[in-house]
């Protein structure tokens, strides 16, 4: 019996020890924490979602199945090949109006005179575990040195597929942005300017551009503890009134339609678009009601992500691809698949691109 409380006491001290490296981020400023506490959005020590909550600690038979599953396709897709580019990001002119697509969530937008990065995870894996889930083999085209400095690094949530402590680390940015307690991750990393906002907030940026931070339906946290800091999403406004929906991470409900009626007509509406599952739905959307969120939104384009870079879930990587394709058809909306690296003109209208995902089939 001595041996087993040994062991299981250095079993814990390992862990603790662990999570406490600094890839796991820190605790909000005296200042943050006085903005947190005075959310409307925060209560008994935890950010809830607006309405119905997500529940995301609770386990049953059916969350073990399907977290089970989502296990199993990760190691069994492990070796799929997804097809990219890579497009020299550091020779693009600063007048070019474009976005570049660098694998699951994760991309580079360039349009009129600022740079703004959202959500980089460049390394090979994207969760606390050193060596799983790893990116699928030829995702990960890109690294921090393949970036030019950015204007402003948006963070929509602090989840390890989309807060990258290795890659921001070798980034180069001026200011990030991020929802309320995601600063302290970067406070303990040693960043400077950090804009931290709540739901509803919006900002002035550099040259003319205003940025809002908008609800989700998702949760939040780094390691054990849940939802001690925000989540969101974000419209980016150019002067010119070009508008880009940063959706981060959610479930679908009537936030959509909200936006759609406040802000009326959105240029592009960038959606999640895969890791979902029955067993999440409240957490993530599915193809048919992605389309349906774009659609809402009122915008004219979609581009689908969270998707092609990490299998998170019990379906092929491929797949949201495939369904969110074919639902399209013969909608108004144009659904925008560029493959990872691959140049969105964000002016043109017309451009169209191919179905480079079932090239794997």
């Amino acid at each position: 019996m001595k041996y087993f409380f040994a062991i299981l006491l250095v079993l814990t001290a390992s862990v603790i020890l662990y999570t406490n490296a600094p890839q796991f981020g820190g605790l909000p400023s005296r200042a943050s924490l006085e903005r947190i506490r005075n959310s409307p959005n925060y209560k008994n020590g935890q950010f809830h979602n607006i309405g119905h909550d997500v529940r995301c600690d609770t386990l049953n038979a059916a969350k073990v199945i399907g977290l089970f599953k989502a296990f199993c396709n990760i190691v069994k897709n492990q070796n799929c090949f997804v097809p990219s580019i890579k497009t020299d990001l550091l020779a693009l002119r600063k007048d070019e109006n474009v976005l570049v697509w660098l694998g699951h969530s994760s991309y580079f937008i360039q349009i009129g005179g600022i740079r703004v990065l959202v959500d980089p995870v460049l390394s090979d894996v994207s969760s606390p575990i050193p060596f799983f889930p790893k990116a699928l083999p030829g995702s990960n085209v890109y690294k921090p040195q393949d970036i030019p400095e950015v204007d402003y690094l948006i963070i929509t949530h602090d989840h390890w597929d989309h807060l990258d402590y290795q890659a921001v680390k070798k980034l180069k940015f001026k200011t990030v942005i991020c929802p309320l307690g995601v600063g302290g991750h970067f406070e303990r990393w040693n960043f400077k300017s950090i804009i931290e906002m709540d739901w509803y907030e919006t900002i002035k940026l550099d040259c003319g551009f205003v940025l809002h931070c908008l609800p989700s339906k998702h949760f939040s946290g780094r390691c054990f503890l849940r939802n001690r800091t925000l989540w969101a999403s974000f419209l980016l406004e150019t002067p010119s009134q070009f508008k880009i929906f940063i959706g981060g991470d959610g479930g679908y409900d009537s936030r959509f339609a909200k936006f759609g009626r406040i802000y009326g007509r959105i240029n592009l509406a960038i959606l999640e678009n895969g890791q979902y599952n029955e067993n999440w739905q409240s957490i993530h959307m599915r193809p048919e009601e992605t389309l349906k969120a774009a659609e809402e939104l009122n915008a004219e384009a979609l581009l689908p992500v969270h998707t092609a870079k990490f299998t998170l879930a019990p379906h092929k990587w491929n797949e949201p691809l495939q369904r969110i394709s074919k639902l399209s058809n013969n909608k108004d909306i144009r659904v925008l698949t560029p493959m990872i690296g691959q140049i969105v003109n964000l002016k043109s209208k017309n451009q169209t691109f191919e179905k480079w995902w079932d090239e794997t089939l």
